[in-house]
């Protein structure tokens, strides 16, 4: 037991080492300083590695940044749109530490999540890192088979242009009871999310809930069925 929590312990220190550094792409050492309320030589140390936070301290830094407020903003800053409407969510793959920070506490909303599920897009990242948050189970749904040999469950999905895709994803994947998760990056018109939530129900599963990763409010209103969550709202 006392292993176990001296573990637990050196964890949260390592952890506030690597948000340390990761906020340091973004801020100044005299940033960082006026933020946490720390010497800048001190803060060095910690990035570069040559000091471990005590345990104090690691909870401390730990508390701040944990701040809903802050992660809000300094995610948000890291969102881009563009003329042509495209939404970029790649760079906040680049704080993997920070995003699971922000993604743990919507993650427990949702009860028992037996697997996680994305469609082979941009929001198969996030995915990747719910699923390791919730040590459970990926599910990536493609568009293509990957061979004639294995059964399948399919769906059509429109894509711009009026094309229709099919999307398939492993029928031996999906049981019946299993309370899936969908999660995806962006949400603008909801084929995406449609299509997910019918594979799922062909498969005999049900949707335990949808986390997007950026939406507007506007664009969530037809999924008032299921419990979603939007990490940033735009």
């Amino acid at each position: 037991m006392q292993n176990t929590s001296k573990d637990r312990e050196m964890r949260e220190r390592l952890l506030a080492i690597d948000i340390l550094r990761e906020l340091k792409r973004t801020y100044t050492y005299k940033e960082l300083s006026r933020i946490f309320g720390l010497q800048e030589s001190l803060l060095c140390r910690y990035v570069n590695g040559t000091t471990v936070p005590s345990e104090q301290q690691a909870r401390e830094l730990l508390s701040w940044t944990t701040n809903r407020d802050f992660l809000q903003k300094f995610f948000k800053d890291k969102i881009k749109i563009y003329p042509d409407s495209f939404i970029d969510t790649s760079e906040l793959l680049h704080y993997p530490s920070l995003l699971r920070l922000a993604m743990e506490p919507i993650l427990s909303k949702f009860g028992r999540v037996d697997k996680v599920f994305s469609i082979a897009t941009n929001g198969v990242p996030f995915a990747t890192m719910a699923s390791m948050i919730l040590g459970k189970p990926l599910l990536v749904a493609k568009k293509h088979k990957d061979s004639i040999y294995l059964e399948y469950l399919e769906e059509s999905m429109k894509e711009a242009d009026s094309v229709v895709t099919n999307v398939y994803v492993r029928k031996n994947f999906v049981s019946k009871d299993d309370r899936i998760l969908i999660v995806d990056d962006v949400m603008k018109t909801g084929k995406t999310i449609r299509s997910s939530i019918s594979l799922i129900s062909k498969g005999g599963g049900t949707v335990a809930g949808i986390l997007l990763i950026v939406a507007q409010e506007s664009s969530i209103r037809d999924l008032t069925n299921y419990a979603t969550e939007v990490m940033f709202k735009i």
